[in-house]
């Protein structure tokens, strides 16, 4: 069967936001994120020693620091992603504590900052504004203003790459400054191919619920997919990881079916026994009616491998939105939680 690259007609009925050119943007946010990073005044923090990190936030932003988590396996920094209300246990004078919110108003995360100051925690805070930027500027705390304007898991990039800078310049991570340059122009070059994929992909994948897998080595990127299925494509996702579900998930295979596609990220650094896994479980989703795509992640670093694969699951997501008539921006089911569970007191 041919590939299918056409578009529903009247695509700009759906995205009247245009969010396909904020995903395009994905090349020119690293080098903004990391210019970011790099002009924050960070006097105080400089000079201090951290034995671990942390950052705190919810949805895109808690995103970015599982991304950064997952690039970092190969540093010896203690990194942790804070997805509630409350910090660890452990955490105090010798943490780092980088609070992420784009809108600045997100409960969980002023909740944790409040504690992160109370135990005397190093701070940045990284956001466009709202409460989190009044409560940092009374305390003169370091603060990152990220480019308004945007639905918070389109700016991810700059988060990323703002975060990764600041770790850097407090020697908290090794230099990274000679790949970072590399990502911007790979993910350039590979955009419109990228973008080809992405329509195919979401011919694939509409009218079935996704299952995305990955190698744990690049669980936040299976995680990302998943999370733009549900706001992108207002669609039910999941992700899990090899070889973690090959001993539990996958006897809930004996009860699939063909309303299930399944997505395998390969990245070719992935182990060769968990490669092994990957093709039996695929032959075993095929014999049970399931779909499957392979999709082979590949590219000079893997920095420029893990963004690479991030922008194939947004373009996939958000052409997924326009095929099922939805506006891939709007997320007002979250907004509509928000207003009923009413306002948080920190």
């Amino acid at each position: 069967m041919a590939e299918d690259y056409s578009l529903p007609q009247e695509v700009e009925k759906y995205d009247p936001d245009n969010m396909r050119q904020d995903i395009l943007q994905m090349p020119s946010q690293v080098s903004q994120g990391y210019q970011l990073g790099d002009k924050v005044d960070l006097a105080g923090l400089e000079d201090t020693h951290f034995s671990d990190v942390i950052i705190i936030g919810m949805g895109g932003s808690s995103i970015a620091g599982l991304i950064l988590k997952d690039y970092l396996q190969t540093d010896p920094l203690k990194l942790v992603i804070n997805q509630d209300y409350s910090l660890p246990v452990w955490a105090g004078q010798g943490t780092l504590v980088i609070a992420c919110s784009y809108s600045g108003n997100t409960e969980e995360t002023l909740s944790a900052f409040k504690e992160a100051r109370r135990r005397g925690c190093g701070l940045v805070i990284v956001t466009v504004g709202g409460k989190l930027e009044e409560q940092a500027k009374v305390t003169r705390l370091p603060i990152v203003k990220i480019p308004s304007g945007h639905q918070p898991r389109s700016s991810m990039p700059v988060q990323f790459f703002v975060i990764l800078r600041i770790l850097e310049r407090l020697r908290l991570v090794s230099d990274k400054g000679a790949e970072v340059g590399r990502v911007a122009a790979d993910l350039k070059a590979q955009a419109p191919g990228i973008e080809k994929n992405a329509i195919s992909l979401s011919e694939k994948v509409a009218g079935r619920t996704p299952l995305v897998y990955t190698s744990s080595k690049f669980s936040s990127v299976g995680y990302r997919w998943k999370c733009q299925f549900n706001e992108n494509a207002k669609t039910p996702g999941f992700c899990h990881t090899f070889s973690e579900l090959n001993h539990n998930e996958m006897d809930g295979f004996e009860n699939l079916n063909a309303s299930f596609h399944a997505v395998f990220l390969r990245f070719e650094d992935d182990f060769r026994r968990v490669q092994q896994r990957m093709d039996l479980t695929r032959d075993i989703l095929l014999k049970r009616g399931v779909a499957v795509t392979d999709i082979g992640i590949r590219g000079p670093t893997r920095l420029s491998k893990m963004f690479a694969a991030v922008l194939l699951g947004d373009l996939t997501t958000y052409f997924l939105a326009l095929r099922l008539r939805t506006n891939p921006s709007k997320v007002d089911l979250i907004e509509e939680f928000k207003r009923k569970l009413g306002p948080f007191v920190v």
